[in-house]
């Protein structure tokens, strides 16, 4: 059974221990990113030490002061899944300045539970559990040709669509801003 839990200090060790090891087994050209990229500066993401553990010191400071949220799936105590989902105005690399609004960046499964729903999981528990935090609406970029690849960490389009996200303006040639009212 797979339980989502909002991402607290308490679940900070699990969530470590997937980021160090199983979260990036199918896709390792992001380890070590600790979802950091769209939290990190420009000038912080060229820096060659900002992956690994800089990133991971970057994570453990930025979910103590709030700066780093988002949900886990946990399994056997385990962590097997995370979704960052975060106010527009902490990824700094993203557009967005309204207090109320969300965003959500980045789905990270462990292969061995991928395609069992956990993506899905993560983000009905996320859409109940935002408005809770202050958030009226969250917006998301999938690809926007529907098409899930391997390297499409944002999730599919058609989950989205499902959860009642209604498509926007392009953000760039490959992805669409999708936006739900919460």
């Amino acid at each position: 059974m797979i339980e989502i839990r909002r991402l607290t200090l308490d679940q900070l060790q699990p969530y470590l221990d997937f980021m160090d090891g199983p979260a990036f087994r199918s896709q390792p050209q992001w380890q070590g990113c600790y979802c950091q990229f769209y939290l990190n500066t420009e000038a912080q993401n060229k820096d060659a030490n900002a992956r690994g553990d800089v990133n991971r010191m970057r994570a453990c400071d930025r979910l103590a002061d709030g700066t780093m949220q988002g949900y886990v799936a946990v399994h056997e105590e385990r962590v097997v899944g995370w979704m960052a989902a975060n106010s527009f105005r902490n990824f700094v690399q993203l557009p967005g300045d309204d207090d109320d609004a969300a965003a959500i960046i980045c789905f990270v499964v462990d292969e061995d539970f991928q395609g069992r729903g956990v993506a899905t999981q993560l983000l009905s528990f996320g859409l109940k559990d935002l408005p809770n935090h202050g958030y009226r609406s969250v917006s998301a970029a999938p690809l926007a040709s529907g098409e899930f690849v391997s390297y499409g960490y944002r999730g599919p389009r058609t989950m989205f669509e499902k959860a009642g996200f209604y498509p926007g303006p392009m953000v760039d040639d490959k992805h669409i801003l999708m936006t739900k009212v919460l």
